[in-house]
């Protein structure tokens, strides 16, 4: 972790997503952390066109152990490590997370079935393309094998979140799924929706974002 700037809300995070070539399975994992405010939020969903949305929104965890990113709350424990950096990333996750009948359950009071939920992925750098993503995910009784492809991402600063709309990704494309999150500004009660969807495109099945000012349930945006 990059030592922080004074601005209570200077925020670093580490992203990544992943999506099986047949668009049958899509996920992500993102960790930040709010040194200045001593905790930590993850978020992560896993989606597919034929199957229940599971998704894990933490955002009063501790910080991170000094000079790792391993994190560990209730029911909850992961560990992001670049081993090569911009070429080889890992996410390990074993936590409990909540499969939802409708996605946009998360607004609400995000009420669903506990799972087991884990990753065990590896993303590697492929010159022009996006990474390959290999590994397992677990969900429920299910183990399943990865071999597909996904984006990663660094950033450190203060969040926009709250301060302006953007979109990050294709747009005008079939959605194959949707994992939108509601985000809470740390101390005030403004919200921001941020709009998560695997897409298929001529390349293949992606992942693209959309943040609305504002954002709340059904009809945002």
């Amino acid at each position: 972790m990059t030592t922080a700037p004074t601005h209570r809300l200077w925020a670093e995070s580490w992203y990544g997503d992943f999506a099986a070539p047949d668009g049958s399975l899509g996920g992500y994992a993102q960790l930040t952390l709010w040194p200045n405010l001593g905790r930590s939020w993850f978020w992560s969903a896993l989606v597919g066109p034929d199957r229940r949305p599971v998704v894990l929104v933490e955002t009063d965890a501790p910080l991170p152990r000094p000079s790792t990113l391993e994190l560990r709350a209730p029911g909850l424990w992961t560990e992001f490590i670049e081993q090569i950096p911009d070429e080889h990333f890992t996410v390990d996750l074993e936590a409990f997370a909540v499969a939802l009948d409708d996605p946009e359950e998360v607004f609400d009071k995000g009420w669903g079935d506990r799972v087991p939920y884990g990753l065990e992925l590896e993303w590697e750098a492929a010159p022009g393309l996006p990474d390959l993503v290999h590994g397992q995910v677990l969900v429920g009784d299910e183990t399943i094998e990865l071999d597909g492809r996904g984006r990663r991402f660094h950033w450190q600063g203060t969040p926009a979140w709250w301060d302006q709309e953007w979109t990050n990704g294709p747009t005008g494309v079939p959605v194959i799924a949707s994992a939108p999150l509601p985000v809470d500004h740390p101390d005030t009660a403004q919200r921001a929706r941020l709009e998560r969807s695997l897409v298929a495109t001529a390349d293949g099945p992606t992942w693209t974002e959309r943040n609305v000012l504002g954002g709340s349930g059904a009809g945002a945006g």
